[in-house]
């Protein structure tokens, strides 16, 4: 953890040095030392890249000391900038701080002299915090010198053999994840029991260890076409060994009803058990419970699915024969190790996908494959460390040597591999990496709230003209190449959306972490927290545990996951706090204490509350998400859209949830330019030229109007959105009081424009004109009552780079259209859209597209019978490609 320490440290004292919020706060030591430090840390940050997985006694322990002086030092320089922030405008806040101090003052001194020897102290703060950071700059001073020592006597050529990394690739990650090898017969055996003659409803298990391809084999068979056609309903449920039941139901019900789970909150467990069995009653469905740990889970689900006779259908994946045997009266379907053969050939496809292996490495190659047991997970990482190394023979034979003297010395023969892909990894994704362990077991992580974090944490070293958040993706990318991050789900322009980690890849990051004192999960106690930097909490606390959390460690980070709070209090315990994800716990107020966290960069909350003014003081923060439910008709969060103008760092503001017929937040004249805003999601927004004048470089924009009346719609400015130079992906939604009224008598959108989603416009047709002409548009989702009207006729010349199609609820019955109007559509959605006659013929000319699914909904079947014959017509021309999917719901 060296390198991310080096890197955050610096990235500290370039905040401290640059940015107008520090300009009042004394520094702790002259400006020399201060670039003294500064060009150190980047001779340490550079010597790390080059020497940071070779390993050793030597390096190890250099590693070990330049983390640990990072950490002392990072927090000492923010320890003395926290004393120098004065709560301004706490109005009650000072008087009260002010007489606590002095009672504190009174108890402690029982007479004169001891008072003043407690006010020489507090004078001496400064001084005694100047000092340590000299020593601190003598012990740096060691460590240069003998990292210098190690460069003059040695070659990195000669110590990084096969560790050769090759640099991140900004292009997007293979999504090879589900990719079966070896397990056809596996896959054709369960299709033909999932599909057969039985009528009554079937349990069928899978049952293996962990690593086998449990989870791979049902992907491959959900996803499969003839699955799709085959069932009506098709749902897919991942049950954690820490699972609660009412994450399972509340899973069920948001799939088979296309409700968020924000919105299903306020449901009783016995209401959401009633919505799944009504919602599958009488239909033919398809459930797949991914890793069931306990025949009580099972009991406890079963309950929910009902039996009529149609042939439904429950898939099981599991570790555990005795679980299955319960769950099922079927045969189990027991998965097996790969044979040598097919261990070479996932290896293999892995490392060289569509290119040729050289001889030479073909025979290190199936040694390494050999090695891996037979077991896919292991080969999948086996083959990440060699698809970054360089393809030269003695490289792959020292990693060869590795892999087996790891496999023959301990005792969990797939353990020690997976520590050499984390030993292989070059240092800027070591942190990365670990990070992702703090997320809970079989947790679909968001890849845009795990970026932002790795930002916040100050993990990324910045590079040219790249954005930290841009190079963030670029890490995450490199992760999933070398096989360590799995793609759970991706977005519609091809990037990741849904990230994850495979169990034992996880319980090797949560050791890792904490031997490392980086990251600590608590999720059945107390224990273990001291000198942890970072907190993720998986399970009910008590004041109590907060309290301690903030006294035995240096906590600069805390992360809840699915726990509950009793009350939260941030004292002064938390000064240091960089990071607060509060966003899966329902709060009833905004803790005031929140406010003074003033290094604090990341915070992201929910629950039935409203953002006090002071939230102004946090003028390090780079993220700030806002979940607000169930408010009283009339509040809002007004006062929190006019601060946010006064802060500078602010890189994403998320609020959702809230509703105003209010305005909201036109710029204040004297406010400042948020030259770093990317990201903007708000209700009510006045698009005012001031506005877009502060925002200059914003990149993704939602805007979500309510209750707006006609006559006031001017008020809003939406005519300005031309004017966002830089924006790139734009959602727009309307519940306005008029019903059915569009909002855009005349409007122009950005050039700039990649991605775009429109709900409840209710355009007419024609205004299509606007769209289909932009140059760089490569996604378009066209939500419910976004366009209104019968007939959609496309011109020539229309979306030139337009990949991506969303058409969902809407009133269309007629489409004509050509197959050079979207010359570069690859795939087409259709949802709902019940008075849709047909899918034009030509469609299927496009000779990019890739697919076509279509759900049916309760509406006529014409637009699905259509694509079948589209997808028939390709076939007959020898169009392999095209592939169709047909929903029922």
């Amino acid at each position: 953890m060296a390198y991310a320490a080096l890197v955050s440290l610096t990235q500290t004292l370039d905040q401290i040095l640059n940015y107008h919020q520090y300009c009042s706060i004394p520094l702790i030591c002259e400006q020399q030392l201060f670039d003294s430090l500064r060009e150190k840390l980047s001779f340490l940050q550079a010597f790390m890249e080059d020497y940071g997985q070779i390993g050793g006694e030597t390096v190890e322990g250099l590693e070990g000391r330049m983390r640990d002086v990072a950490y002392r030092a990072e927090d000492l320089i923010e320890s003395h900038v926290s004393d120098h922030i004065s709560p301004q405008d706490d109005r009650n806040g000072v008087k009260k701080g002010l007489k606590q101090l002095i009672s504190a003052i009174r108890k402690a001194a029982s007479s004169l002299n001891s008072c003043k020897r407690y006010m020489d102290l507090e004078l001496q703060s400064s001084e005694k915090k100047e000092v340590d950071l000299q020593m601190l700059m003598e012990e740096i001073d060691s460590i240069v010198e003998q990292v210098m020592s190690i460069r003059n006597t040695s070659r990195v050529e000669d110590l990084q053999g096969s560790y050769t990394s090759a640099p991140a690739s900004s292009g997007g990650a293979p999504n090879d994840g589900n990719k079966m090898v070896g397990f056809d017969e596996d896959l054709l055996e369960l299709k033909a029991r999932l599909c057969g003659e039985s009528l009554n409803l079937q349990i069928i298990s899978i049952v293996g260890m962990g690593g086998i391809g449990k989870t791979t084999l049902a992907r491959n068979i959900f996803n499969d076409s003839l699955i799709a056609y085959h069932f009506h309903i098709r749902v897919w449920v991942t049950v954690s060994q820490d699972y609660h039941l009412r994450e399972v139901l509340l899973a069920l019900v948001a799939t088979l009803t296309d409700q968020k789970t924000v919105d299903l909150s306020y449901k009783t467990d016995e209401e959401l058990a009633e919505c799944v069995y009504k919602s599958l009653k009488g239909r033919t469905y398809l459930i797949v419970m991914d890793d069931m740990w306990s025949a009580t889970t099972w009991d406890n689900v079963r309950r929910f699915f009902p039996d009529d006779n149609n042939g439904s259908r429950v898939l099981i994946t599991t570790r555990l024969s005795d679980v299955a045997m319960y769950a099922s009266s079927s045969p189990l379907h027991q998965m097996g190790f790969l044979d040598e053969e097919w261990s070479w050939n996932l290896l293999r496809d892995k490392v060289f996908e569509q290119q040729s292996c050289a001889p030479e490495l073909e025979r290190i190659g199936r040694m390494i494959a050999k090695s891996c047991g037979g077991l896919p997970l292991a080969i999948a990482v086996a083959a990440g460390i060699l698809r970054k190394a360089d393809r030269i023979q003695h490289r792959w034979q020292k990693i060869a040597r590795n892999i087996s003297l790891a496999m023959a010395t301990n005792d969990n023969q797939f353990s020690k591999i997976f520590t050499l892909s984390y030993d292989h990894l070059p240092c800027h994704l070591k942190a990365c990496f670990l990070y992702m362990g703090g997320f809970p077991e079989d947790y679909n992580i968001p890849v845009s709230k795990l970026t932002k974090l790795w930002v916040a944490e100050g993990f990324l070293k910045p590079n040219g003209p790249k954005s930290l958040e841009e190079l963030a993706e670029e890490y995450l990318e490199d992760l999933v190449k070398r096989n360590l991050v799995l793609i759970i789900k991706t977005r519609s322009n091809g990037k990741i959306r849904f990230c994850g980690l495979h169990d034992l890849l996880r319980d090797l990051c949560i050791e890792k972490a904490r031997k490392e004192e980086f990251l600590h999960v608590a999720n059945s106690s107390e224990v273990g927290i001291r000198n942890q930097r970072r907190l993720s909490i998986h399970f009910g606390i008590s004041n109590k545990f907060v309290d301690k959390c903030a006294y035995a460690s240096p906590i600069r980070s805390m992360l809840f996951f699915r726990s509950y709070v009793e009350s939260l209090s941030f004292r002064r315990g938390y000064k240091l706090l960089r990071v607060l994800d509060l966003l899966e716990i329902s709060l009833l107020f905004t803790p005031l204490e929140i406010t003074q966290l003033f290094h604090l960069r990341f915070l992201a909350f929910s629950g039935r509350l409203s953002v006090p003014p002071s939230i102004l003081k946090l003028q390090n923060l780079q993220t700030l998400m806002i979940r607000v439910y169930k408010r009283e008709r009339g509040d809002s969060i007004l006062p929190l859209l006019h601060e946010m103008w006064e802060m500078p760092q602010l890189r994403h503001l998320i609020l959702s949830g809230i509703s105003s017929p209010t305005p909201l937040a036109a710029a204040p004249s004297g406010g400042q330019v948020l030259e770093n805003l990317q990201t903007l999601r708000v209700q009510n927004f006045r698009l005012t030229s001031n506005a877009v004048e502060m925002i200059p470089n914003l990149k993704k924009l939602s805007l979500y109007y309510y209750d707006v009346f006609r006559a006031a719609w001017a008020e809003y400015c939406l005519s300005n959105l031309v004017h966002l130079c830089q924006l790139e992906t734009l959602s727009l939604m309307f519940r306005l009081a008029d019903f059915k009224v569009n909002p855009f008598p005349a409007f122009a959108l950005p050039t700039t424009l990649q991605k775009l989603t429109l709900t409840d416009c209710a355009l007419p047709w024609q205004d299509m004109a606007v769209i289909r002409s932009l140059p760089n548009l490569e996604v378009l989702k066209l939500r419910e009552g976004s366009f209104i009207g019968e007939e959609w006729e496309c011109s020539e010349g229309e979306f030139p780079r337009l990949k991506f199609l969303l058409m969902e609820w809407l009133s269309l019955k007629y489409w004509q259209v050509e197959n050079s109007h979207f010359p570069c559509l690859e795939r087409l959605i259709i949802k709902r859209c019940w008075r849709l006659v047909e899918i034009p013929g030509e469609i299927g000319d496009i000779p990019t597209l890739e697919l076509i699914e279509v759900t049916i909904g309760l509406g006529r079947k014409s637009a699905a019978d259509s694509a079948v014959l589209i997808q028939e017509e390709q076939r007959r021309l020898g169009n392999d490609v095209l592939q169709v999917r047909i929903n029922s719901r």
